[in-house]
């Protein structure tokens, strides 16, 4: 998503600051997913914590990659 200088400065604001969100969002909710996991199959804390690090590396690949295009466009 691209922002012109046209665009409110409310509207430029949150979207820069989505990566902060979804860096703490992708994990967490993903941790929860494996919390649930865990809990039907007695296999505590394997499924959180692989599903942490899922959430995380994915938060991280997808603000990269937001940021090259973001990039490109300039």
């Amino acid at each position: 998503m691209t922002t012109d200088s046209s665009s409110p400065p409310l509207t430029s604001a949150a979207t820069r600051s989505s990566g902060a969100y979804e860096l703490v969002l992708g994990p967490v909710l993903m941790a929860l997913v494996g919390l649930v996991l865990d809990k039907n199959f007695n296999t505590t804390p394997l499924f959180i914590l692989l599903f942490t690090v899922w959430g995380a590396a994915g938060a991280a690949v997808g603000i990269y990659y937001r940021y090259r295009r973001h990039m490109e466009d300039i």
